[in-house]
């Protein structure tokens, strides 16, 4: 092996070695704020820490086919697996993560999208297939609906 495919070797066990801490400090993080804040949360990956200020205009927004319930507290193990598998959409999605415990006890991880006005919102909901969409600045859940929506037809003349 001659010294360049050295030097690549060592890159890539470099990078490997830094991608694992930086999903075992993330999963960390995760486990420290489901305890923290039982009542649920919003995670930003980017600067790996908790998004507590929320415009009022901003709404939350869970994305298609990125959550994952468990019936127990999460296992480390199981939040590095999960965020291996949606590493890319919670990056393309601005980097927040939601997570929050339902009445039976089941909990939730979630890419989310900060949309902003309720009407964007809802449609983003929709189209998401979402239940609900959450207002952090009410720290308030809202069921989606389908919007009423007024279309101008102008008559025969």
């Amino acid at each position: 092996m001659n010294s360049i495919e050295q030097g690549d070797g060592k890159k890539k066990k470099l990078l490997k070695i830094t991608t694992e801490l930086f999903l075992q400090n993330t999963a960390k993080r995760f486990k420290a704020a489901i305890k923290k804040h039982p009542s649920g949360f919003t995670f930003n990956i980017i600067n790996l820490k908790l998004k507590t200020n929320f415009s009022s205009k901003i709404y939350l927004v869970g994305q298609q086919k990125h959550s994952k319930s468990f019936k127990s507290d999460p296992k480390l193990n199981e939040l590095i697996e999960w965020l291996c598998v949606n590493l890319s959409a919670i990056y393309l999605n601005g980097g927040l993560i939601g997570g929050w415990w339902d009445k039976n006890g089941i909990f939730f991880l979630d890419v989310v999208a900060a949309i902003p006005g309720y009407e964007n919102a809802m449609l983003s909901g929709m189209m998401n297939d979402e239940k609900e969409i959450y207002h952090p600045y009410s720290n308030r859940s809202i069921k989606v609906s389908t919007l009423q929506i007024d279309i101008y037809l102008p008559g025969k003349s």
